[in-house]
C-alpha cells in the first residue's frame, strides 16, 4: 500500500504531538497531519488529500459526532475513526449511526496506537479498493455513454457538444469544454462547453505557450501531448492566473486531455471536478482512453466530411461538363452518370441506374457500341462514333471513349468514359469536304481551261519567234512563263494543301542539285554550291515530292530577286536544331520585311507570283519544321530550315 495521509483532529496539542509520533513509528505508511478543531479539519480537507480522518469526541465548537456528520455530507466514504477518551455505548452507537468507520477508545500503552494504526490501514485499504472500483465503474459508464454518442454523432460540432454535456452531467464533474489551438496566436479557443460555466470561459485566457497562461493543464497537454492535471486548484501555483474564477464556481481540480490521432491534434478536452484530487491514476488512464475514442471519432468524421466535399466537388465538376460522363459495370449497365447524360437520355438518375447502355442507341448502332464496350473492357480503351438516342427520339452524333475500370486489386469492375457531341464537327467535316471537292473542281478547271490556252500561246509564240525578232515578243514570253508558274502554284495550293505523304530518307545535297536543274537555265551565270560532301552528309526524313517543291520555290525566288548571275550555297546545320540553309549573294531582304515574305501575294519582283515562299512555309509547317530569314555570310539572303529528323 502506498503512503496514507491521516488527518488527526484533537483539541489537545500535546496529545496530538505524541499521538502523531507514535502512529508514524507504528507504521511507515502513515503520514499524519493535525488539526486542533473541527473547523480547522474541514479547511484542511478542502485543500489537502486525506485518506483517513481520526477525531476526538469532546472538542470545542463542533464535537466529533458533529464533525463526522459534516464530513459525510461532502465525503460519504472517507474513513473516519472516532478515537476518544470519553467512551460510552451511547457515543459509540451515535458514531456508528452517523457513519463512522470505526470507534476506538484512547488508552495507555503502545498497543492502543498499534491497534489504531492497524485499523487505519485496514480502513484505508478497504476505502481505496471500494473507491477505485466505484470510480472505475463510474468512468466506464461515462466512457460507454460517450462512445454511444460518438457513434450517433453526425458532425464534429455534435461530437464536441455531446461529449461536454455527458461529462458535465456525471459526478463529480461540474464543467467540461473542448477547444482548439489557434496556430497564429497560440491561444486555445473554446469550441463547445457544458455544465457550471457562468461565463467562466469569457473571463479567462488559455494559451499553449510557456507564458503564465500556458503553464496550466491545458497548455501542458497541448505542448507535451499528454494528459495533465491540477489536482488541487487551491494550492497549485501553475493555476494561479485562473484560481479565483475557478474556485468561485466550485472547481477544485481539473484535467486536460489532448485529442490526438496519428500525430494530428484535433483539440483539447478540459474537465473540472468539484473535488480536490479527483483524478487518480486509474481515472487518468480511462480519460486518456476516452480522449483516444473522441479523437478517432473526430478524425473519422473529418475524413468523411472531406470525402463528402470531394464527392460533391467531383459531382459538380462532372455536372458542369457539356460532355456526357458515364460509368458502366462489366455487364454494360449504367452505374453513374452526370446531368448532361440524364438530360439527353430523358431519365432521372434513379431511373438510369442499372440501365442497359445499348438501349440508348439506335438499333443499327448497337452492335458497334457493344463491340466498343467489349474492346475497352478487354484492351483497356476504345473510341467510337455513334448516334445517341435522346429521350425525345432525336439522334445526336457523339464520339464516345471508354477506359477499363478496376479496383485496388486490379479486378475488373467496369469502364468509365465520356461522350462528346460532334454535331458541329460533323457539320464542319462535311463543309470541308465540300470545299475540298470545290477546290478539286477548281484545279481541274484551271488545268484544262487555263493550261490549254497557255499551251496554244506558247506554241504560237515559238512560231512567231522563228521568223520575227522583237522586244515585245520577249515581254510576251516572260508574261507567259509567269502565268504558267501562277497556274502551277495555284494547282499545288488547291490539290496538295498541307497534306504530307509517307516520309522517306532524302539527301539534302542530292535533292538540291535536282531542284536546281529544274529552275535554272544553263545559259545563265547562276551557280549552286554545296558545303558538304555527298558521302558524309546525313539523310533527313521528308515527303520527297513536297520537299522538292520547297527547294524549287526557294531557288526560283532567289533567281527572281537576286538575278541570273546569283551564287547560291546550300549547307547543313548539324547542332541541337538540325537543319539546313540556302543563302545567296544577292541584295538581301530588309529586316522589317523578313516576316512578310511568307505571306501569300507578297513579292517585290515583277516576275514573281507572290505564292512561292508561302508554299515553302506551308511545306515546312506541314513537316513540323521551323523556317526563318536572316542575312547571309555573303551579304544576301539566308533561309534556315530547322527541326528536321536526321537519319544517322
Amino acid at each position: 500500500m502506498s503512503s496514507i495521509a491521516v488527518l488527526h483532529v484533537d483539541d489537545e496539542p500535546d496529545f496530538l504531538d505524541v499521538a502523531t509520533e507514535i502512529l508514524e513509528q507504528q507504521s511507515s505508511k502513515l503520514n499524519v497531519i493535525t488539526a486542533a478543531s473541527a473547523t480547522e479539519a474541514l479547511d484542511c480537507l478542502a485543500t489537502t488529500r486525506v485518506d483517513c480522518l481520526i477525531s476526538d469526541y469532546r472538542m470545542p465548537g463542533k464535537d466529533g459526532i458533529e464533525l463526522l456528520k459534516t464530513v459525510r455530507e461532502e465525503y460519504p466514504d472517507l474513513p473516519f475513526i472516532l478515537f476518544t477518551g470519553e467512551g460510552s455505548e451511547a457515543v459509540a452507537s451515535d458514531a456508528i449511526a452517523a457513519g463512522a468507520t470505526d470507534y476506538l477508545r484512547k488508552g495507555h500503552g503502545m498497543e492502543r496506537y498499534e491497534l489504531l494504526a492497524n485499523r487505519v490501514e485496514n480502513a484505508v485499504e478497504q476505502y481505496r479498493t471500494n473507491q477505485r472500483a466505484a470510480e472505475l465503474e463510474r468512468v466506464r459508464d461515462l466512457v460507454s455513454s460517450i462512445d454511444q454518442a460518438l457513434i450517433r454523432a453526425s458532425s464534429l460540432s455534435e461530437i464536441k457538444t455531446r461529449v461536454c454535456e455527458i461529462i458535465s452531467d456525471s459526478e463529480p464533474y461540474l464543467f467540461a469544454w473542448i477547444g482548439e489551438q489557434e496556430p497564429d496566436t497560440d491561444r486555445i479557443e473554446p469550441q463547445a462547453w457544458a455544465g457550471v460555466e457562468d461565463e467562466y470561459l469569457d473571463t479567462i485566457v488559455v494559451t499553449a505557450d510557456d507564458s503564465p497562461t500556458g503553464r496550466g493543464p491545458a497548455g501542458t497537454a497541448v505542448r507535451e501531448r499528454r494528459i495533465a492535471t491540477s489536482q488541487n486548484i487551491q494550492d497549485d501555483p501553475a493555476f494561479e492566473v485562473w484560481r479565483e474564477e475557478a474556485l468561485d464556481r466550485g472547481y477544485r481540480s481539473t484535467a486536460a486531455v489532448p485529442l490526438e490521432y496519428n500525430s494530428t491534434l484535433y483539440g483539447l478536452l478540459c474537465v473540472y471536478s468539484s473535488r480536490s484530487f479527483a483524478f487518480s491514476e486509474d481515472e487518468q488512464e480511462l480519460l486518456d482512453e476516452l480522449g483516444d475514442s473522441i479523437s478517432h471519432a473526430m478524425h473519422s468524421l473529418k475524413i468523411r466530411d472531406e470525402l463528402r466535399a470531394e464527392r460533391t466537388f467531383i459531382d459538380q465538376a462532372l455536372d458542369s461538363l457539356a460532355d456526357i460522363f458515364y460509368v458502366l459495370d462489366s455487364e454494360g449497365n449504367v452505374q453513374r452518370c452526370n446531368e448532361q447524360f440524364e438530360r439527353l437520355a430523358g431519365y432521372a438518375d434513379e431511373e438510369i441506374s442499372e440501365f442497359d447502355a445499348l438501349s440508348l442507341f439506335p438499333e443499327e448502332e448497337r452492335e458497334g457500341v457493344s463491340e466498343a464496350i467489349e474492346e475497352a473492357l478487354t484492351t483497356g480503351h476504345s473510341t467510337i462514333e455513334a448516334e445517341f438516342l435522346t429521350g425525345a427520339g432525336k439522334r445526336i452524333p457523339h464520339e464516345f471513349t471508354g477506359d477499363r475500370l478496376t479496383d485496388q486489386d486490379g479486378n475488373l469492375i467496369g469502364l468509365v468514359g465520356t461522350g462528346r457531341n460532334i454535331s458541329e464537327r460533323t457539320k464542319r467535316e462535311r463543309e470541308l469536304q465540300d470545299q475540298k471537292e470545290q477546290l478539286e473542281q477548281f484545279a481541274a478547271t484551271v488545268s484544262h481551261d487555263l493550261r490549254n490556252p497557255l499551251n496554244v500561246i506558247r506554241g504560237r509564240l515559238d512560231l512567231v519567234q522563228e521568223t520575227h525578232s522583237s522586244d515585245h515578243l520577249a515581254v510576251i514570253e516572260t508574261a507567259t512563263e509567269r502565268m504558267e508558274r501562277i497556274v502551277e502554284d495555284l494547282l499545288w495550293l488547291a490539290r496538295e494543301q498541307r497534306e504530307i505523304g509517307s516520309l522517306e530518307p532524302v539527301a539534302i545535297e542530292v535533292a538540291a542539285e535536282a531542284a536546281w536543274k529544274l529552275v535554272s537555265d544553263p545559259a545563265d551565270e547562276a551557280e549552286l554550291h554545296c558545303d558538304c560532301e555527298a558521302d558524309t552528309q546525313p539523310l533527313i526524313k521528308a515527303d520527297t515530292d513536297q520537299f522538292r517543291h520547297l527547294l524549287e520555290n526557294l531557288f526560283r525566288n532567289t533567281i527572281d530577286h537576286a538575278g541570273l548571275d546569283v551564287t547560291v550555297v546550300v549547307g547543313g546545320i548539324f547542332d541541337d536544331t538540325n537543319g539546313f540553309y540556302i543563302e545567296d549573294d544577292g541584295p538581301g531582304i530588309p529586316v522589317e520585311d523578313r516576316e512578310k515574305v511568307f505571306e501569300a501575294g507578297y513579292s517585290t519582283s515583277e516576275s514573281g507570283t507572290g505564292l512561292g515562299l508561302n508554299i515553302v512555309k506551308r511545306v515546312a509547317d506541314a513537316h513540323g519544321w521551323d523556317i526563318r530569314v536572316t542575312e547571309s555570310s555573303m551579304g544576301g539572303t539566308r533561309f534556315e530550315i530547322t527541326g528536321l529528323e536526321i537519319i544517322e
